[in-house]
C-alpha cells in the first residue's frame, strides 16, 4: 500500500476519534477552508504531502509522525 494512502487512513482515523470535521482540521492546518485537500487526502486521491503539510496536519491533531530506524539494505547479489 503506498505510503501517502496510509497517511491519509491514519489521519482520517485520529481525526474521527478526536471528533474533528474535515472543516475544523482544515481551518486548523490551512487557516481556511480546503475540505477538498483534507478529503483527497484520507480518499488516497492526493497527489502528494510535503513534510511541511504533513507536520501542519500531525500537529492540528496533536499527534505525531513516528519515524524508525530500519535496517541497512542490502541487495542480493547473483553471481
Amino acid at each position: 500500500m503506498d505510503s501517502i494512502i496510509k497517511f491519509g487512513q491514519y489521519v482520517k482515523h485520529i481525526r474521527s476519534q478526536k471528533g474533528i470535521t474535515q472543516l475544523q482540521l482544515s481551518l486548523k492546518v490551512f487557516n481556511k477552508p480546503n475540505i477538498e485537500y483534507i478529503g483527497k487526502l484520507e480518499r488516497g486521491t492526493l497527489a502528494g504531502v510535503t513534510f511541511t503539510t504533513a507536520d501542519k496536519i500531525m500537529l492540528a491533531l496533536d499527534s505525531e509522525l513516528e519515524f524508525r530506524e530500519f535496517e541497512s539494505f542490502k541487495p542480493d547479489y547473483v553471481t
